[in-house]
């Protein structure tokens, strides 16, 4: 009957933690057969059969189950079901255990009793340097929810055109990769597949031998090794404390969609109620914040009902609240905490930042906190800044300038050599002001927030994501200026109901901008800046806690959270060629 099978090269690989006896391959696969239609018996039902390929020299051991499965059928007000066919076979080869399945329940607690998975880092070594690397999906090392936290890049090959700057806080999730004829991919759970035709049973045997081979005689790899580094999990908790976590909602709610399982709640009486839009998105909602983490692993803000767990080689959670909610896969009931465990969908920061735990697994920045120095050059101390009381100041009807106690004011003093100065705030903006400054040959984008001086991150978050979002309106055309020039620009500065007499064109003559705009845009020594103007930051300040970081000292959550939104907004800005720069207290 197996000699019926024709598969997919689509594995993941196990190394054993205990001895492979009987009792531990028959508690994976009746796990992984739970979900079978109790009217229906196993179609294929082999286990633990030796089988050799003698022209490959191969022995090995596999037991398969083939078997039917219903599911409900929830997009119709009807007791329908959904009749499909489910496998799972485990393949045994040299201390070695690789499972192939689908449809079939999960098995990822199971097998975390008796088996370590074999990671991406892991197999990502097995590739030569002939390897030419097609797709990259990173996940970078912050739970910030206004910085970058995952970006994917497609090439013919990425060695070589890919920039590996502060690539160390990175965590490569999903590889595309060519060798020879050969492609495959990786995911962040271990999986690898491979395009090809669909395998008999011995073949895929072979293949599987093939991939242990490498793994076996797996090097160093240069372009793998830029990146983020799995460690083991107690070194890092032996060094520092779990300080913040984040749900990874945005995967949660893709696969929640993507496989249509149905979000329900179990009430008080026991029963399983769906889930409204409304409530579903009011859980969505709680689930993007960022939760702080005492020094009792207790969730800040929650301590009643949420708390980390750590095991011997992975940290969990544990919240009341989370499994009240279910989710429906397979058939089977299983509480959304379970759901969000099992698949990694959340990611933990450390007091240490160079430390991050996601997927399962715990990573180490590999560019170290060194560029904590080249983040203090960001920021650019005013000399006036104390005196700053409100972010635009007063308005009236005879107001020909912003106030000078308002960081408006400031900007544009701190700009006053500049030839062109527009204030764009308000309206569909680019950013708060904008400058050209034709001997320098510079393009200057400014955000400006005020506030009291603090090293909270929360303050820094909204004007990070306003810079972020507006780097792309930074390369603007010649005409969309000049469209903006004689439109908006042309226009005095109103607020609220106040109608000044402040021209938005605050320095330089739009009679002669499209001249001098031409020869700028056309200029190669053209630079941009991408500023922004914040009066609670202070340098001094920021600069003492970061110095703790590099002395290895514990500093809040928020600092860390601090360190990767300024880097994050470092980071973004360079990678669009633009100059990243924060205005702030001395």
């Amino acid at each position: 009957m197996p000699d019926r099978l024709e598969l997919t090269k689509n594995s993941q690989f196990y190394t054993p933690k205990v001895e492979i006896i009987d009792e531990v391959i028959e508690d994976i696969l009746n796990e992984a057969s739970s979900n079978i239609d109790e009217d229906a018996g196993f179609i294929i039902d082999v286990f633990r059969q030796e089988k050799s390929v003698e022209e490959h020299e191969l022995n090995y051991i596999y037991s398969i189950k083939v078997f039917p499965s219903v599911r409900p059928v929830y997009f119709i007000d009807e007791a329908l079901e959904d009749k499909i066919h489910a496998y799972i076979i485990l393949i045994e080869i040299d201390g070695y255990l690789a499972v192939l399945k689908k449809s079939c329940s999960s098995i990822t607690e199971k097998i975390k009793e008796y088996f370590s998975l074999v990671g991406s880092s892991e197999l990502g070594k097995t590739f030569g340097d002939n390897a030419e690397y097609q797709k990259l999906a990173l996940r970078n090392m912050t739970i910030s929810d206004k910085a970058l936290r995952s970006r994917s890049y497609e090439a013919a090959d990425l060695k070589g055109l890919l920039s590996t700057h502060a690539a160390g806080r990175s965590i490569p999730f999903y590889l595309k990769i060519r060798q020879g004829s050969s492609i495959k991919s990786i995911s962040g759970t271990g999986r690898v597949v491979e395009s090809s035709q669909r395998k008999s049973v011995d073949d895929i045997a072979v293949w599987i031998k093939s991939q242990i081979q490498l793994l076996e005689s797996a090097s160093e790899n240069e372009f793998l090794d830029s990146f983020a580094k799995k460690v083991e999990l107690q070194e890092v908790l032996s060094e520092c404390e779990p300080n913040a976590i984040l749900i990874e909602s945005s995967l949660l709610y893709e696969r929640i969609k993507s496989d249509s399982l149905p979000l329900k709640y179990r009430s008080k009486k026991g029963s399983n109620i769906l889930v409204s839009e409304r409530v579903t998105n009011k859980l969505f909602s709680e689930l993007e914040k960022v939760y702080e983490i005492d020094s009792e692993d207790k969730v800040i803000g929650r301590e009643g009902c949420s708390k980390i767990r750590r095991n011997e080689k992975t940290l969990t959670i544990s919240s009341k609240m989370l499994t009240k909610f279910r989710v429906i896969e397979n058939g089977k009931d299983i509480p959304l905490q379970k759901y969000i465990v099992k698949n990694g969908f959340y990611s933990i920061t450390f007091t240490d930042p160079k430390y991050m735990y996601f997927m399962g697994a715990c990573f180490e920045d590999q560019s170290g906190v060194s560029e904590i120095n080249s983040i203090l050059d960001i920021l650019q101390p005013q000399a006036n800044m104390g005196g700053v009381t409100s972010e635009k100041g007063t308005f009236s009807t005879t107001h020909t300038n912003f106030d000078v106690d308002s960081m408006f004011y400031l900007v544009e003093d701190a700009h006053k050599n500049d030839d062109y100065i527009f204030c764009d705030d308000l309206g569909i903006e680019w950013a708060d002001h904008i400058t050209l400054n034709l001997s320098e040959s510079c393009i200057s984008f400014v955000h400006s927030k005020h506030g009291s001086p603090t090293t909270s991150a929360s303050k820094l978050h909204d004007v990070v994501g306003q810079g972020i979002k507006n780097l792309g309106n930074m390369f603007f055309t010649h005409q969309q200026l000049l469209e903006r020039v004689n439109g908006k620009f042309s226009d005095l500065y109103s607020n609220g109901s106040v109608n000044t007499q402040i021209t938005r064109t605050r320095k330089g003559s739009a009679a002669s901008i499209g001249g001098d705009l031409e020869n700028l845009l056309k200029d190669y020594q053209l630079h941009r800046k991408c500023i922004l103007c914040c009066s609670f930051i202070s340098k001094s300040s920021i600069t003492a806690e970061f110095s703790k970081i590099q002395n290895n000292q514990s500093v809040p959550g928020h600092i860390t959270q601090l360190l990767w939104i300024i880097s994050s907004f470092a980071h973004a800005a360079r990678d669009m060629h633009a100059i990243p720069i924060i205005y702030c207290s001395p």
